[in-house]
């Protein structure tokens, strides 16, 4: 079972039991990220669900919407939609304590079996 994160309460009712963005918006630890080699493991995650119908609100620009693929990412261990490196690295937002500290311990490598995963997956018809 994967751990979630970057699914927000902000996104609507049915969401209303994940936490807010705004309690993992924190420029200070923020700025202590390796940026480059924490975006590139973000993006490199096995995809688990792949959809070109389901669209989130972007949450700090209220006209713009999500568009095209919406893809959900794995590493093994946790679920992450694509979009959030654009929140690591525009909005402040930083990750649980738990699963950056496991990111590290890895020295950012997602293994290949996880990352080549997505040749399975299903698109959803949502």
């Amino acid at each position: 079972m994967y751990k979630e994160f970057g699914f927000w309460k902000e996104y609507g009712n049915q969401y209303k039991d994940y936490p807010s963005v705004s309690l993992y918006r924190n420029k200070e630890i923020n700025k202590l990220y390796d940026k480059e080699k924490l975006i590139q493991y973000l993006h490199s995650g096995g995809t688990v669900a792949a959809s070109s119908k389901i669209v989130f609100p972007h949450l700090f620009k209220s006209h713009i919407g999500q568009s095209g693929e919406f893809l959900l990412l794995t590493d093994g261990f946790w679920i992450w939609p694509k979009d959030l490196c654009e929140y690591v690295l525009d909005y402040d937002v930083i990750l649980p304590n738990d699963w950056y500290n496991l990111i590290l311990k890895n020295n950012y490598k997602i293994s290949e079996e996880i990352k080549n995963q997505h040749f399975d997956v299903d698109w959803t018809n949502r």
